[in-house]
């Protein structure tokens, strides 16, 4: 930001940042840096299998007697005065605070916070229940040309979802043009 005079903008995972982010950060606001930092809380360190990480709730692993550090916490502590915690599913919410911190003057961070969709399935904590698409739906593909959910497939040249793939985030649902996008119900 320095050298461009334009926002940076960064991303960093939840794991990552433990471990070699928090340097970084301080830097940026030591130096006074035009700087946006994205963390991706997603509860665990996903991308090596599933491994806890100094941020999560190791009650998720029956486990107990270990501390938790909230990223939120060391965020602040280090001085930065911009800080917002997002739920990424909820879109619009999430863009009205993306929009906010890049036009913030200095270090800004925003947390998303949303369990790993395979971690939350294998604790049996679903997001949702499944969506399905419905009557409504004009076949714009939307769906799936914007948003490539692996859910999503084409059968009879009508988009469909496939709900046992289904995490029920509900981002389809936001982005849909008719609103064709519906949660399975309960069967009673």
């Amino acid at each position: 930001s320095k050298v461009t005079d334009k926002k940076v903008i960064s991303f960093i995972g939840d794991s990552t940042f433990f471990h070699s982010g928090i340097p970084g950060l301080i830097n940026a606001v030591f130096n006074n840096h035009n700087f946006t930092l994205v963390i991706l809380d997603n509860g665990i360190t996903a991308m090596t299998g599933h491994q806890p990480n100094p941020g999560v709730d190791m009650g998720n692993f029956n486990l107990t007697g270990y501390g938790r550090v909230m990223i939120e916490d060391v965020v602040k502590a280090v001085g930065v005065s911009h800080v917002t915690v997002i739920k990424p599913y909820r879109i619009k919410k999430s863009i009205e605070a993306i929009k906010e911190a890049l036009n913030f003057k200095g270090v800004s961070v925003i947390i998303s916070k949303e369990m790993c969709t395979l971690y939350s399935k294998s604790l049996k904590k679903p997001m949702g229940k499944p969506f399905y698409i419905s009557d409504k739906c004009k076949n714009h593909r939307v769906c799936v040309n914007e948003l490539a959910c692996p859910a999503f497939f084409i059968k009879d040249n009508r988009v469909n979802i496939d709900p046992v793939l289904c995490a029920g985030c509900a981002v389809c649902a936001q982005i849909c043009p008719e609103n064709a996008i519906l949660p399975i119900k309960d069967k009673k």
